[in-house]
């Protein structure tokens, strides 16, 4: 199995130009080098691992295979392994292989999912690699979307997959999937033309499974009979929803801001007027959002729920109300609530396994990039010249940038005290910053910790010295009249 290197050298896709465009960025904005490819055999992973190994030595990658068998399909993933085994081996890439078994049949595909993205971190953190690519093209993401629409969901749930997502922030992994925006067909055809053989997985067959059914059933009949593009015509409906879900996430962050009164893990306040001006559906968000922010759990909260909630901002009768999970509902200044007060208030089940602390939600940032944040955009630049409030030395940042607000007992290492923390309320009782402004003031964080306190001052760690030989700009525009995120 023997690659002909001649041939793999000439190699060039026309879909090879958009991924390297893509790997190029992602190396360069917190992904770093250091990869593992996860390969099942089939033609999309074998085309990922092919493309990734033809472009790392223009970009400097350093690669390693991953195989894990399923446990449900005997000699045939014997065989898959084998294949794997010298796939890798041919390409001169290290192996890793892995079994896992199932325990419970009628939950196959979400327990396999779990266990497979928890082997992979575990590989990644044995050699340390700060990537794990996957080989999701633009199909599966047609039938991602799909499938979300079949079972109900929002603009979210029709954003699809993200190219990128971080998987652990410690040590730091992102998870990437260099082939979302090829199909699989012009992956197949790019391997026929290297001559490269995969495998093909006769339980994705299965149509007991409803994905396999849109997969093989469902789009191709939509295909042939309403339009021949019709997984394009997803994906693009995918894109735009993502577009609008992030300018919604930009009203709902303002809107979060100029309703809350006050936010801890106790308490939530809010001003009834504030979100009466409002829809119910973005009403239900922002109490979504503020939950979610006060580490409050939401495994009981459904979308009826979430709507019910937010409904009750009207009522004038209701002073107290059990929510649950040891929540209680307080309006109309009942309880020391002001009259316009819409309170949220944590009374019991603090140590139930029911009612532990959500984890933070954290908007990733890319470099360059930038993320809206209730009236303004914090923005990374690699462009010298470019206007910026803070300059700040790139190669001290420890992948992955994110943007989120502070929570209880952070702590800072503000510039000029050589490295000592503070409680970051601390801080800002040193800057005179009220205690309404201070949930609303967005921390730029890498996996080590706050690098910028927006608007306010960078962290000691990052600042630039006589050794700094790459630079990375920080700018907070407040009102901007437009604003465009890198992808």
């Amino acid at each position: 199995m023997e690659p002909d290197k001649r041939r793999d050298q000439d190699w060039t896709p026309t879909w090879l130009e958009r991924v390297r465009r893509r790997v190029q960025r992602w190396c360069a904005t917190g992904a770093g080098t250091t990869w593992i490819v996860a390969v099942s055999g089939g033609g999309d992973s074998v085309g990922l691992v092919r493309v990734l190994h033809r472009l790392a030595p223009e970009l400097g990658l350093t690669l390693s295979v991953a195989h894990l068998d399923h446990g449900t399909r005997g000699e045939a993933a014997r065989a898959d392994a084998a294949f794997v085994h010298a796939l890798a081996g041919s390409l001169g890439l290290p192996l890793d292989l892995g079994q896992w078994r199932p325990t419970r049949a009628r939950h196959f595909e979400a327990d396999a999912r779990r266990a497979r993205y928890s082997w992979l971190l575990e590989i990644a953190a044995a050699r340390g690699a700060s990537a794990i690519a996957v080989g999701h093209t633009r199909d599966d993401q047609a039938e991602t979307i799909l499938h979300r629409i079949i079972r109900g969901t929002g603009l979210r749930g029709l954003a699809g997959m993200p190219p990128q997502r971080v998987l652990s922030w410690d040590p730091p992994v992102t998870l990437i999937r260099p082939l979302l925006s090829v199909s699989r067909q012009a992956i197949r055809t790019s391997l026929g033309s290297l001559g490269q053989s995969f495998r093909e997985d006769a339980s994705n067959a299965d149509q007991a499974r409803t994905r396999a059914r849109i997969r093989h059933d469902l789009l191709p009949r939509l295909a042939q009979e309403y339009n021949p593009r019709v997984a394009e015509a997803i994906v693009r409906l995918g894109m735009l929803a993502g577009a609008s879900e992030r300018v919604m996430e930009r009203h709902l962050i303002e809107l979060e801001h100029d309703a809350t009164r006050l936010l801890s893990h106790d308490q939530i306040e809010l001003r009834r007027d504030r979100l009466l001006q409002s829809p119910l559906f973005l009403r239900a968000e922002v109490l979504r959002r503020v939950w979610r922010l006060a580490g409050w759990p939401e495994a009981g909260m459904s979308a009826k729920r979430w709507r019910r909630l937010a409904s009750l901002a009207h009522s004038q009768r209701i002073s107290r109300m059990a929510i649950g999970c040891g929540i209680e509902l307080t309006t109309t200044g009942a309880g020391g609530c002001s009259p316009n007060g819409f309170v949220l208030r944590r009374v019991g089940g603090n140590g139930s396994s029911s009612c532990r602390p959500a984890p933070i939600e954290l908007i990733p940032m890319e470099i360059p990039g930038c993320v809206p944040w209730g009236t303004g955009t914090i923005t990374t630049l690699l462009e010298p010249s470019a206007p910026r409030d803070e300059t700040i030395d790139l190669d001290r940042i420890v992948p992955s940038l994110c943007v989120r607000a502070p929570i209880p007992g952070d702590r800072f290492e503000p510039l000029g005290m050589k490295g000592r923390s503070t409680p970051l309320n601390d801080f800002f009782r040193g800057r005179s910053i009220v205690p309404e402004e201070r949930a609303r003031t967005p921390l730029l964080c890498d996996a080590a910790g706050i690098v910028w306190v927006v608007g306010h001052r960078i962290a000691d760690r990052v600042k630039v010295t006589e050794q700094t030989r790459r630079t990375l700009g920080l700018r907070w525009q407040v009102d901007p009249r437009g604003w465009e995120c890198a992808m």
